[in-house]
């Protein structure tokens, strides 16, 4: 019987599509923080020129997909600084960045990588993806998330073990700043500063701050609690329907709807209702120099008599100021 119904569900399916569906190659999750650094990569590539780059194992590997396209080698888990002492001597070590995060740092990046590195005095650029977890694999613990799967202290972390191994060069970004993750980038490839050069960028996994985010929201929404989120979207006015957004975030919220407007025959760029309010979308469109039409908004449950009377005010004060539109 279960059966039965699964085949009849996918002829309805059949029947309502009409067509295929087109395929949806995988990427990263709505609001990843490692998606906005390669974002800043792929800004920076403009001034610095192509880079190669010597990919890894995880969630960071779905940058060698469009709209990246960021990645050249990959070899194996924690692999990528080690496979790219092979790659550099053929582009004179000029513009070769590694790639690694942070599960394949303590897996085995920092012997094969790092240490390998050091000892052997080559010069290069090392991006740590340090996003707290194993998360490709299902977000668990590793020695820098700070507990281990008891939740005891470790006390071990990323910047002390390179310390550690004598690597004098480290700068620390928030992945979701573009801006300063472009300048970092753009330090890291033009100093004169020989050895090696690690760039940890880093923000907690996405999921897992919304599997620690969501239980307490639906538990204050249930005693009647304010509940704030914050999401971005698009002036569809505003959008000139080039999509370079798109382009440049690839975040699988932002997505494209008709502009409702007959004279423009593209459609507008559009945030549906799966943001998570990481603010990738804007940052890039600051840090491009794209387009105004990003906005940020805040959707209050269960909203105070102050909400409310901000609200009914601040609609008044947008009507006043509003052209009259003929009938």
């Amino acid at each position: 019987r279960p059966l039965k119904q699964i085949q009849a569900l996918k002829e309805k399916a059949t029947e309502l599509l009409v067509s295929p569906v087109p395929a949806r190659p995988p990427g990263f999750c709505v609001g990843c923080p490692e998606r906005p650094f390669f974002t800043a990569m792929k800004l920076a590539g403009k001034d610095t020129g192509p880079l190669h780059v010597s990919a890894d194992i995880g969630c960071h590997t779905f940058s060698t997909l469009p709209p990246f396209n960021i990645g050249n080698t990959v070899l194996g888990y924690g692999l990528g600084l080690a496979s790219s002492a092979g790659v550099s001597p053929a582009f004179g070590g000029k513009n070769v960045v590694s790639i690694m995060g942070d599960g394949g740092f303590w897996h085995n990046g920092l012997t094969t990588g790092v240490a390998s590195s050091v000892f052997n005095r080559n010069d290069g650029v090392l991006v740590i993806m340090n996003n707290g977890y194993t998360s490709a694999t299902g977000a668990q613990h590793i020695p820098s998330t700070g507990t281990n799967a008891q939740l005891q202290p470790t006390g071990m972390d990323i910047v002390s073990a390179l310390k550690g191994l004598g690597v004098k060069w480290m700068q620390t970004v928030n992945t979701y700043d573009v801006s300063k993750g472009m300048k970092v980038l753009k330090e890291a490839l033009n100093t004169q500063a020989r050895g090696l050069k690690v760039i940890i960028a880093e923000s907690e996994c996405m999921l897992a701050v919304q599997r620690r985010k969501k239980p307490l929201q639906r538990k204050m929404l249930q005693e009647g609690k304010r509940v704030v989120r914050t999401r971005f979207g698009v002036d569809a006015d505003t959008c000139t329907g080039d999509h370079s957004c798109i382009r440049i975030s690839a975040c699988p919220s932002l997505t494209i709807r008709p502009s409702g407007d007959p004279l423009k025959s593209d459609p507008v760029a559009h945030v549906d209702n799966n943001c998570v309010g990481c603010g990738l979308c804007g940052e890039a469109a600051h840090a491009a120099v794209l387009c105004p039409s990003f906005y940020r908004a805040e959707v209050i449950q269960n909203p105070t008599r102050w909400d409310l009377w901000k609200h009914r005010i601040s609609q008044k004060v947008i009507h006043f100021f509003s052209p009259a539109i003929p009938a």
